[in-house]
């Protein structure tokens, strides 16, 4: 009875859990970072059990002690790095890694490993060269000494040893080659990258360490010629191989202009890995399998259904490897048991995903876009992933380019670049496929009632209505021409379009087969080279809208929605811009950052708050109402700024009464608080973490990232149990689905 009491009050203490956003920063300072997620993946790092995962601005690490259980258990996304890391490297007691910013400014992040299982940045800096301007690609660290490759300035030593944290460095020599990855094997780091030529080039080069403080520079060779043919390469002693639409292998001792040992055509890859006489190529239906006991003569052997597409990052392992995707699976690959058919140990989901788009709170769930696949559905404050909807879709990526999405009511539309309009129901744990419309290049989607509306700009910008009234039929109905289309948004019988050749289109589409244009504003909105709207957003009641130009934040009254007027805004200049709204506040982001408005009077807004973005302009800002906004970035992730606090149980609900005292006579829960509760995601309560109590995932005393232990908190942690209501309803609806609590 004791294990069924600890689910129980698991799930009953998430009916005592609500969320509410902290108030909002006054003046102009700094906006309060809740964290970082995601973002553009790169070669993960592996020391014994750990392996650290740069994504992003973030370093987020892993324990791979149990290969077919990997855990998180901690990310540097409360300290992100400057920019976008590009490489990552350890020496010591120390991990480096590279980042570049969007202002042109590049340099080093360090993070101490005195916890190895939690990196903590302990410091940066940027002056390892004399110009502002940085180029700064990989990293490597051996014999002591860290080398830095940058594309503008060159390549760079220093000496660890006099300091770990900010080393003097020498440059080596001036190289414009961007070598995006590096591996340091003995007194040999091998780099390479693609040239930036009229002609590009796939090359590789050495860099003899023997002598660290005078590195010697080999310019080997491991590609050339069409660099779709070879995409990425991986030197693994005593061959460099290279993947896209040849693999290949080379001599990496071999000098610049020499050809391969030996090279087939195989289908499309994006990266891959050698293990004992086999290679193995990680394409977009699956991973192709080649025989290299003759390296001259390589042969495809095999093929595995495995799904690496969008394999952006690998990390070679005695037994196979990891491979980490832009599709958010982390696929750690055994390859031993038969070489010819790879099998996934484990698959793991990054919180947050690694290429977010856009957010939204449903059902009290986070239901986040994600680019190369669909939707997750995730915790709202922790965002890891509960469930997810993969559409079904081709193994291409540009297929499965999901741009932009709405959510009305229990649906999600997703535009999908390649293909057209995705309808997913979201009403269930699980979100589902509805129907589909097949129309490419759908780049932006709105959607209210019975009507989605899609924008294009590729090949010529539409307009285009669709009645979805019949979900699992969507029909085109009417359509306009319009030069292009960045973001839709609809209000009552008005759709706004943000035009960035054009303005703000006002659309009627009270008929919808015949939808016309009733005004375009771009009062002041324009630049000098005639660019204007990049962005819109409404507020809830479609009073007032927020339009994001290259001249600043301009606010318009929408009172008479046929003819918007320009009220207030923020100048700015040659600026690329994303917007947001919700109440009392407007969010403004470019390459600059994100400033935050306090609109109470529209024609007098005022700063509230400001961030930092890493000098990038966000794919998208979106604010969920609960006091926080979420900036996207291409590469540097999911940006969360304003704080969900959990708050104290209100007086009048469940356990009012307490947890240090028994229940009083009589007190039975009432099933609707639980069901309340299900809703909720993990809290804290007498030193008792629980985590998710509708998903179950577990309570447990010490701290989140160790073992569930049932009842050993059940006795001194919340003072004994609670008569409850229908316990074996919860028992059979709740109890087996989770591995975390007791069975």
């Amino acid at each position: 009875m004791n294990k069924v009491l600890s689910i129980l009050i698991c799930m009953a203490l998430g009916a005592a859990h609500a969320a509410t956003a902290a108030p909002a920063p006054a003046g102009s300072g700094e906006l309060p970072l809740a964290g970082v997620y995601g973002g553009s993946l790169m070669d993960p790092l592996i020391a014994g059990d750990h392996v650290y995962v740069p994504s992003g601005r973030i370093v987020s690490t892993w324990n791979y002690a149990d290969a077919a259980a990997p855990v998180l258990v901690s990310s540097t996304r409360l300290e992100p790095a400057s920019g976008t890391l590009r490489g990552l490297t350890r020496w010591g007691d120390y991990l480096y890694a590279s980042w570049q910013a969007g202002d042109d400014s590049g340099g080093v992040a360090v993070y101490s490993l005195r916890d190895p299982a939690r990196p903590e940045l302990v410091n940066e800096f940027s002056d390892y060269a004399a110009p502002a301007y940085k180029d700064l690609w990989t990293l490597a660290a051996a014999n002591g000494y860290l080398y830095l490759f940058d594309a503008e300035n060159g390549i760079y030593f220093g000496d660890l040893a006099a300091d770990p944290l900010h080393p003097t460095f020498t440059r080596l020599l001036r190289t414009p080659i961007p070598y995006g990855r590096s591996q340091a094997a003995g007194d040999r780091i091998y780099i390479s990258g693609t040239t930036r030529s009229s002609e590009p080039l796939h090359v590789c080069s050495t860099l003899d360490v023997a002598t660290p403080s005078a590195p010697v520079f080999l310019d080997t060779h491991c590609g050339s010629g069409d660099p779709l043919e070879n995409f990425r390469s991986r030197i693994q002693a005593p061959y460099a191989a290279t993947f896209g639409l040849r693999f290949s292998l080379y001599d990496p001792a071999t000098p610049a202009g020499g050809g391969p040992i030996g090279s087939i055509e195989t289908l499309p890859a994006t990266d891959g890995f050698l293990a004992g006489n086999y290679a193995y190529s990680l394409g977009f239906d699956g991973i192709d399998i080649h025989d290299i006991s003759t390296p001259a003569a390589p042969v495809t052997v095999g093929s595995s259904p495995v799904r690496a597409l969008g394999a952006d990052a690998v990390a070679p392992l005695p037994d196979g490897a990891l491979v980490l995707t832009s599709t958010d699976r982390f696929i750690r690959l055994d390859v031993t048991t038969d070489p010819l058919d790879p099998i996934e140990t484990s698959v793991v989901t990054p919180p947050g995903g690694a290429v977010a788009r856009d957010i939204a709170l449903v059902n009290g769930k986070a239901l986040i876009l994600q680019e190369n696949y669909g939707l997750t559905k995730a915790d709202p404050v922790n965002f890891e992933t509960l469930s997810r909807f993969d559409a079904a879709l081709p193994e291409a990526l540009n297929q499965r380019d999901f741009e932009q999405f709405a959510v009305d009511g229990q649906r999600a539309y997703l535009a999908a670049w390649g293909y057209g309009l995705i309808v997913a129901d979201l009403s269930f744990e699980r979100p589902f496929e509805l129907g589909r419309l097949e129309f490419p290049y759908a780049s932006a989607v709105a959607a209210s009632g019975n009507y989605a509306y899609l924008g294009t700009s590729t090949n010529g910008g539409f307009l285009q209505v669709v009645d979805v009234s019949v979900p699992e039929k969507p029909v085109l109905r009417g359509s306009l021409p319009v030069p292009t289309i960045n973001r839709l948004q609809v209000h009552g019988n008005y759709v706004y379009a943000a035009d960035e050749l054009a303005g703000i289109h006002v659309f009627d589409v009270s008929n919808p087969d015949a939808p016309t244009q009733v005004q375009l504003w771009n009062d002041g909105c324009a630049d000098p080279g005639g660019y204007t709207a990049h962005d819109i957003a409404l507020n809830q009641a479609g009073t007032l809208a927020v339009v994001g130009c290259p001249t600043g934040l301009h606010i318009l009254d929408l009172g008479r929605p046929a003819s918007p007027t320009r009220v207030g805004g923020y100048a700015a200049e040659w600026a690329e811009a994303r917007v947001a709204i919700h109440g009392d506040r407007a969010w403004y982001a470019d390459a600059n950052g994100l400033r935050a408005f306090d609109i109470t009077t529209p024609s007098a807004p005022s700063l509230v708050g400001e961030a930092s973005l890493a000098g990038f302009v966000p794919r998208r800002l979106r604010a969920t109402g609960d006091g926080r906004v979420f900036a996207f970035g291409t590469t540097t992730g999911m940006h969360v700024f304003g704080r969900v606090e959990p708050t104290e149980p209100p007086a009048d609900r469940l356990f009012a009464d307490g947890f240090d005292e028994a229940p009083p006579a009589n007190a039975v829960s009432a099933y609707d608080d639980l069901i309340e509760g299900a809703r909720e995601t993990s809290f804290r309560y007498n030193g008792v973490t629980c985590r998710e109590a509708y998903e179950v995932h577990g309570c447990w005393s010490g701290p989140e990232h160790e073992p569930f232990t049932p009842g050993s908190w059940l006795d001194g942690g919340l003072g004994g149990g609670f008569p409850i209501e229908d316990s074996n309803y919860l028992l059979n609806r709740f109890f087996r689905r989770s591995a975390a609590c007791p069975t």
